[in-house]
């Protein structure tokens, strides 16, 4: 028996996408499952217990190409396909894959809609984006409040390098990690409530910080230029080494967004900054040990699916009413200083 999962992106997606998983594997301990993504997040699911074959796809892949592929996935005769994304590529290339069942994830859009214009939440309380990504394989779940949690892997090997290259940059003991980026500037905490909270930090002194982003991170440098103590690798690690430095740290703090879940699913404890994306949208920490830090009683928030709307009001109040102070506050009970 063979399963061909699909999701096509992003980092923080597919990682939630490690939860149902864990679920088919232990459906169908087995089976062969084969996991169909984005050639740039591939790298995330190496070693991926679950995953038997990853399948890539070229990001630019237009129908021609999109078709061939469902053609060589046909010619593969799965026995079970799951489309967890669901979007206009996806359906192209699963109509190629003929006399096999599908199973394909319906997404809430009539929910959100109400969500984010009417402000009407008429999602069930045990919503979560793991709880949604399980619905194609609700008939494989025991106990839905058990849902398995989300897993990546980095080898021994990888950890090492990443304690090598950390050590080079003058990082030897312990160390946090910020990831203060993300995809939509709405989903990114003010730059004075980071340098705030960095200094209250430095003074606990709980160990280096590094920051870590991609190469459009820009206030990963803008938070390095006033504060020189910051071991800045933005745009300086590939995504395998990413993984590695997060997975050997104390705590990360960042934004909603894909590094942080990577750094759930490798096991380390997070503080998630919530703006303008909920649970509801597929936000928040999922580890028992993580926190989620939000402005849970505005009635315009949450506004967009992944934060991307433009802010209409006359400031983020969902970002400018998250002080520093209550951060810190609950960090420093957590870390008894």
């Amino acid at each position: 028996m063979k399963i061909l999962l699909i999701r096509f992106s992003s980092i923080g997606d597919i990682v939630l996408t490690t939860s149902p998983l864990a679920t088919l594997r232990k459906a169908f301990p087995t089976v062969k499952i084969h996991f169909l993504t984005l050639e740039p997040f591939v790298p995330l699911l190496e070693g991926q217990p679950n995953i038997d074959q990853i399948i890539s796809l070229e990001k630019s892949a237009k129908y021609r190409q999109l078709t061939i592929v469902g053609n060589f996935l046909n010619d593969a005769e799965y026995d079970l396909v799951i489309d967890l994304h669901n979007t206009l590529r996806s359906q192209i290339i699963r109509r190629r894959i003929r006399s096999t069942v599908v199973r394909v994830l319906k997404k809430p859009r009539w929910l959100r809609f109400k969500l984010f214009w009417l402000h009407l939440n008429h999602f069930p309380d045990c919503f979560s984006q793991r709880w949604l990504l399980h619905q194609p394989l609700k008939d494989l779940v025991d106990d839905w409040s058990q849902l398995p949690q989300t897993e990546l892997k980095v080898s021994t090997i990888e950890q090492q390098q990443a304690a090598d290259y950390l050590r080079a940059c003058g990082v030897s003991g312990d160390y946090l990690v910020l990831v203060p980026g993300a995809a939509w500037k709405q989903k990114i905490w003010r730059l004075d409530y980071y340098r705030a909270l960095i200094k209250q930090l430095e003074e606990a002194d709980l160990g280096d910080i590094v920051v870590v982003g991609g190469a459009k991170d820009t206030i990963c440098d803008s938070l390095a230029a006033t504060i020189p103590e910051l071991i800045n690798l933005r745009g300086k690690t590939d995504l395998r080494m990413a993984m590695a430095i997060l997975s050997r740290a104390k705590l990360v703090i960042g934004s909603d967004t894909g590094l942080v879940h990577a750094a759930e699913a490798l096991g380390v404890r997070v503080a998630m900054i919530l703006g303008p994306t909920s649970r509801e949208t597929g936000g928040g920490a999922n580890l028992p040990v993580s926190k989620t830090y939000e402005v849970s009683d505005l009635w315009c928030r949450p506004c967009s699916q992944n934060g991307k709307n433009p802010c209409y009001r006359k400031e983020q109040f969902c970002m400018t009413l998250l002080k520093p102070d209550l951060v810190w506050n609950d960090l420093r009970r957590q870390f008894a200083v």
